[in-house]
């Protein structure tokens, strides 16, 4: 039986890219978002803080398409992340790659990385022109969106890429002198980290009614530092990130160079932490040593007070980013009873 098929249909001329929503190869991003985030959606709520105290965009179909955007961008780089961290639950549930697949996992969440960059460079610009009386050139908008973007996504990808190859070569390091220092860290986590609080103040920029005197990525930068340095600190001590993560202690089974333990690998020769990760070859070997992965972490807490030293400094760089603020703004006098000063307050109390 010959079946007919209508290849004019399929080889019309198409502008742009378009697909069903339903398509099964976004499955893994659609299962990953529909997870209630653990954070309290915290990355939107400091979109609303920067905007309430800063840029005062009125519409809200504005507002949300950039919350989209960011949140596709975040989503997309879980979706990433946790296939090169070989980790198996998120937010307290089987990670979409455990579900859906390494390959389609990979696919889906690069294809939505291009879906983010095609909402900013065509249909944010576009939304933009519908709600504004301004003159507006979209062709240089189109390319300062993009710019945006592409500039966050390679400090992403950069920043990540980083604390892989710390991590995956711990090994081949002949002395402990050779290790990233914490300015390496806290560089990299800059990158990797602030990329997300970064585009929210440049995309809230450029389209934004106000004239913005100050320089506010500084704020951002600092910001994405305290919440991995947070995030950090809760990954080896809190029980609820345990739960979520699906075991205790996930840094130090993956070998990660977190803060807390880079600061304890710097300061003491010899640790438990040292002789953990010089001794095992991969994160299932380790996953199987719950004793030495509770010493080390109760090391990090009694003896190299490297637990310590990460709250503290949580509390100096809280300190540091209100100053900041303080500074950005013509009155600070209701700052401490402002969103985003609440926010902070929320995010460094730990």
């Amino acid at each position: 039986m010959v079946v007919e098929i209508d290849i004019d249909n399929i080889i019309q001329h198409t502008d742009g890219y378009n697909r069903d929503t339903s398509d099964p190869i976004v499955q893994p991003y659609d299962y990953l978002s529909s997870i209630p985030s653990n954070n309290q959606n915290v990355r939107n709520r400091f979109l609303v803080a920067f905007n309430s105290l800063y840029y005062h965009i009125e519409q809200e179909r504005l507002l949300d398409l950039i919350g989209e955007i960011i949140s596709i961008f975040h989503n997309s780089s879980l979706l990433i992340d946790d296939i090169e961290d070989s980790s198996l639950y998120r937010r307290g549930l089987p990670a979409a790659h455990t579900k859906y697949g390494i390959p389609l996992t990979i696919n889906c969440g690069n294809l939505m990385y291009f879906i983010a960059l095609q909402k900013a460079q065509i249909d944010l610009p576009k939304l933009f022109q519908s709600v504004t009386t301004s003159n507006i050139n979209m062709d240089k908008l189109k390319f300062e969106t993009s710019l945006v973007l592409i500039d966050e996504m390679l400090n992403l990808h950069h920043g990540q890429g980083l604390d892989i190859y710390w991590r995956d070569n711990f090994k081949l390091i002949d002395n402990l002198n050779q290790l990233p220092s914490i300015e390496d860290y806290l560089q990299m986590i800059k990158d990797k980290t602030g990329g997300i609080f970064r585009l929210s103040i440049r995309l809230l920029k450029l389209f934004s009614p106000s004239s913005i005197k100050a320089d506010l990525i500084p704020i951002a930068n600092l910001l994405g530092i305290i919440y991995q340095i947070r995030d950090d600190y809760l990954n080896l001590t809190d029980p609820k990130y345990s739960h979520m993560k699906g075991l205790s202690g996930e840094d130090l089974i993956e070998g990660k160079l977190s803060l807390p333990i880079l600061h304890c690998l710097i300061n003491n020769k010899n640790s438990p932490v040292q002789k953990l990760l010089t001794t095992t070859n991969s994160a299932e070997e380790r996953k199987l040593k719950v004793e030495e992965i509770n010493d080390c972490i109760q090391y990090m807490q009694l003896e190299s007070k490297s637990l310590e030293y990460t709250r503290n400094l949580i509390k100096i760089y809280e300190v540091k980013v209100k100053q900041l603020i303080s500074e950005s703004v013509d009155v600070s006098s209701s700052l401490s009873s402002s969103l985003l000063f609440q926010i902070i307050d929320g995010l460094c109390a730990i």
